[in-house]
């Protein structure tokens, strides 16, 4: 839990980072030459996929964690990440024409440096959360982002503009590496048997494809949009995604990283581990839930502020894609759960179905030619995966369908009202006025959920791991299925 907690705190640190420089960027940057840059923001890193490799998920989710085997992924990951380097550089004048902009060869290639960084030092800061120190790690990316954020407004700032923006990247990972290296140094891991690196190749390259799959699957709205609608409509889509996608990135890391080492070693020790996998739904639930409910409700004014005027189009694409971020951390913390339990089967099932989902849904948006419906079509794709995730679970006995839906339907009643609050007492406000009468607005609906608060899944949950006390001793924060179920066993 002191990991979780160090977790969601460099989270929280590096969101209002983003969120500063967001608000920046957006005055100094228009909406065209922005959208070139969300599109190289995308398309580049497709190749990051195999630079990595998956070798943060393998050194995460590793049974024992030894100096060698970090090496031997760093290596790797360097070689990887040079061969996606020379490539990117190679091959970036397709996609500005494919795309019909000329700034997105530029921007792909100055992002490609990430490549020569990003994949050790991923590894490296993930080493350093396996062996338990989750502050160091913590730091090492909170001052990377940092000063990569304050490298890019100084070149903006210079005139280099929209150009500097694609430099935040790679300094930021040079950073985060440079700390990570100088903690392995002072601490060594632990010796043990030399491992090569083309041992990390097999049980890294299913987590590379399916990566690529999710990564594939949630920028087809903002590809399309690019590709159909031009940059005028790209750029905005692209304001209003990060907006959400950077709770829903850094939320879900921190229960990825917190969650995924524990889950292993309990696999490791043959260990059951079916109210973990409850609890850590319930907490993906509330705080997807609850969390975009708010940012759905709040989230419109909070952006205007943010973006200021000529973004209007971005602001009103908030709350459709805060649903869509609640679903798709559902599924990517329902993912996480599969690695570890090492079911590939259940992995590629709903990866299918989300794939499958969001092209149909995106391609019959497409012909209306309307961004609103393109994001409820991805949305309504995230929905379809989870639900398959579901009865897989349901299925193998590793929890029961009707218990997780029970669960998500209290979450959504609460962020539901939260949202539906802070909307009511925003509407027909200007940007200033509106953030705060939403805020204000939710007030009473928080009164009753502390009043009800032994209704709340989550909060019985934050009782039980000892996050909150009550007065009141309780058993079990859920009726756990799995754990009554003799088949519950690592799978």
């Amino acid at each position: 839990m002191i990991s979780l907690r160090w977790n969601i705190a460099g989270s929280v640190v590096v969101v209002l980072l983003q969120l500063g420089y967001t608000a920046y960027t957006a005055r100094v940057v228009d909406a065209r030459a922005y959208g070139a840059y969300a599109i190289a923001l995308t398309v580049v890193p497709f190749f990051g996929y195999f630079a990595n490799a998956g070798l943060s998920a393998c050194v995460l989710r590793s049974e024992r964690l030894t100096l060698p085997f970090v090496r031997a992924a760093r290596h790797l990951g360097m070689i990887s990440g040079a061969v996606c380097f020379l490539l990117v550089e190679a091959v970036a004048p397709v996609f500005g024409s494919f795309f019909h902009m000329p700034d997105v060869t530029v921007m792909a290639r100055l992002l490609a440096c990430m490549f020569l960084l990003q994949p050790s030092a991923n590894v490296t800061v993930t080493a350093m959360r396996r062996a338990g120190a989750a502050p160091v790690a913590v730091l090492a990316e909170s001052l990377g982002q940092a000063v990569g954020v304050a490298t890019a407004t100084g070149l903006l700032v210079c005139g280099w503009s929209p150009f500097g923006l694609a430099l935040a990247q790679p300094v930021a990972a040079a950073v985060s590496l440079s700390v990570g290296t100088a903690w392995i140094a002072r601490r060594p891991l632990p010796p043990g048997p030399p491992v090569r690196a083309r041992d990390l190749l097999a049980p890294s390259g299913f987590m590379t494809s399916h990566s690529l799959g999710q990564f594939v699957t949630n920028n087809i709205p903002l590809w399309v949009s690019g590709r159909l609608l031009g940059p005028g409509a790209a750029g905005p889509y692209s304001r209003a995604s990060l907006f959400t996608g950077l709770l829903l990135t850094f939320l879900y890391q921190g229960i990825n990283w917190a969650v995924t080492p524990l889950l292993a070693e309990r696999r490791a020790e043959g260990l059951r581990f079916g109210q973990d996998v409850e609890r850590t739904l319930c907490a993906a639930s509330a705080v997807a839930f609850i969390g975009f409910g708010i940012t759905a409700g709040i989230g419109p004014a909070a952006l205007g502020m943010l973006l200021g005027p000529g973004w209007e189009q971005a602001v009103a694409l908030v709350p459709v894609l805060s649903a869509g971020a609640a679903m798709t951390l559902l599924g990517y913390c329902g993912g996480l759960i599969d690695q570890v339990r090492d079911a590939p089967r259940a992995l590629l099932g709903t990866l299918t179905a989300t794939v499958v989902a969001t092209v149909a849904g995106v391609a019959a948006a497409a012909f209306a030619r309307d961004l609103l419906l393109v994001a409820g079509a991805a949305a309504v794709g995230q929905v379809v995966g989870h639900l398959v995730q579901l009865a897989a679970w349901h299925r193998s006995g590793l929890m029961r369908a009707g218990a997780a839906l029970r669960m998500h339907g209290v979450h959504l009643a609460v962020g539901a009202a939260l949202g539906g609050a802070a909307a009511l007492g925003s509407a027909d406000r200007p940007a200033a006025a509106a953030l705060g009468h939403g805020l204000v607005a939710m007030v009473p609906v928080v009164l009753v959920c502390v009043i009800l608060r032994g209704r709340i899944p989550v909060f019985r949950v934050a009782v039980a791991t000892g996050l909150l006390r009550s007065r009141r001793r309780r058993t079990s924060p859920l009726r756990s299925s799995a754990a009554a179920d003799p088949s519950d066993r690592p799978r």
